[in-house]
């Protein structure tokens, strides 16, 4: 009774005593209680229009303890763009972003998936010009990825910096490469990959020569989902990519069979998947096709319950404008296995 945790012997759960639970129960009301006064505190501030020194250590108190709060982050920017305005000393400027940088760190600690911290320390770089601290944010997005690669906030803000910062593109392909590697369940690797790979080739190929050099690409891309869908065929973010590579190749091999033929860039009949028009007919675009369902098929034996080889090989199979009998049975089983979209799998089942 005099013990302040006591051991459940059946599950080794730790349970608190009455009078453990009282004591963290007054611990939270005296956090609740000094949250509330610096909050006010704050906000009484930023409704009598004090954008002063004052003001902005009154708001750090407060985003120390909720990071999330956006109100004081715009409070914030305020006073920042009031205390230091166009033309103020560029080393009083920089000294400020480099306090705003140390504030976002540590929330980030926190938090590190806060939608106004991030928001905020992008806006920092921008307002203060901060080419001097970007070397530092590459590192610390490649830290913070390592602890947690399917950080989307963290992403997007690497993104926002290898722009600005005017990082080369094959650079920031390898770094997702490097992420993908050890997890093919990254979502926001294989995003990257999407906007990467249009910039660095070309969709056209040059000269007159009819290749793409990004349909070259794309088509090397296909063999990378392919050993992610046979390493993890239940994670999604691989099977969304793949959709996105068959929708950027349709386009290319209707372009490419253009060029070969009359030098056309291709006819609006290419992204029609009944079979019909320039590229659904093309023998190159229809080749490739039967080689992911190929691919998809030989998967659907391995694991004959998996949600999405079954929904890659219903859609495949209608974009080679196979019979609808031919891909009623995999609908049927996406119904069963998928119950919550059953109404969405009846309604393709009818095309």
């Amino acid at each position: 009774p005099n013990s302040v945790v006591t051991i459940s012997a059946m599950h080794n759960v730790k349970r608190m005593t009455a009078e453990k639970r009282s004591e963290k129960r007054r611990e939270s009301e005296e956090r609740a209680r000094r949250y509330y006064d610096l909050s006010r505190a704050a906000m009484e501030k930023r409704a009598a229009g004090l954008l002063d020194a004052e003001s902005l250590t009154a708001a750090c108190r407060v985003l120390e303890i909720n990071p999330d709060m956006a109100t004081m982050w715009n409070f914030r920017r305020q006073i920042l763009k009031c205390m230091y305005p166009e033309g103020a000393p560029p080393d009083d400027v920089r000294d400020a972003c480099a306090g705003e940088f140390v504030l976002t760190q540590e929330c980030l600690m926190v938090n590190p998936k806060s939608y106004p911290v991030w928001f905020h320390r992008m806006w920092v770089i921008e307002w203060g010009e901060c080419s001097w601290q970007w070397a530092t944010e590459m590192k610390l997005t490649t830290r913070l990825l390592a602890l947690d690669d399917r950080n989307f906030h963290c992403w997007t803000y690497r993104r926002f910096i290898a722009r600005v910062a005017g990082i080369p593109k094959a650079d920031e392909l390898a770094f997702s490469m490097e992420k993908i590697k050890q997890n093919f369940s990254n979502y926001s690797a294989w995003h990257y990959r999407s906007k990467l790979l249009p910039q660095i080739y070309k969709a056209s190929g040059d000269e007159g020569d009819g290749v793409s050099p990004l349909g070259t690409v794309l088509r090397e891309e296909l063999e990378l989902v392919r050993n992610a869908f046979f390493t993890a065929p239940d994670d999604q973010s691989a099977w969304f990519y793949h959709r996105w590579l068959l929708a950027q190749l349709e386009s290319i091999v209707a372009s490419d069979s253009g060029s070969e033929g009359s030098g056309s860039s291709g006819s609006s009949g290419a992204a029609q998947a009944d079979g019909s028009g320039g590229c659904a007919r093309s023998a190159d675009w229809k080749a490739l096709l039967q080689d992911e369902l190929t691919m998809v098929q030989e998967l659907r034996e391995l694991e004959p319950e998996c949600k999405w080889p079954l929904a890659a090989g219903t859609f495949l199979s209608h974009a080679l404008g196979e019979p609808r009998a031919a891909r009623e049975a995999d609908l049927a089983s996406l119904q069963r296995i998928d119950p919550m979209r059953k109404r969405y799998y009846e309604i393709q089942a009818a095309w």
